[in-house]
């Protein structure tokens, strides 16, 4: 494929780094995971709203 070719595509060409999946079951901000439970577990989920 030449440049030309990739400038006309819709979709980008991705190249995913193998070396991410360490972090796979990690939690990375464990502070700022446990205020978002909080705030689900006091207000919920949002409704969702019927189009017409």
């Amino acid at each position: 494929m030449n440049i030309k070719e990739l400038n006309k595509r819709k979709v980008p060409i991705v190249r995913i780094d193998k070396s991410l999946n360490k972090y796979t079951n990690v939690v990375l901000f464990p502070d700022k995971l446990e205020k978002a439970n909080e705030m689900l577990r006091k207000v919920g989920l949002p409704k969702q709203v019927l189009s017409r």
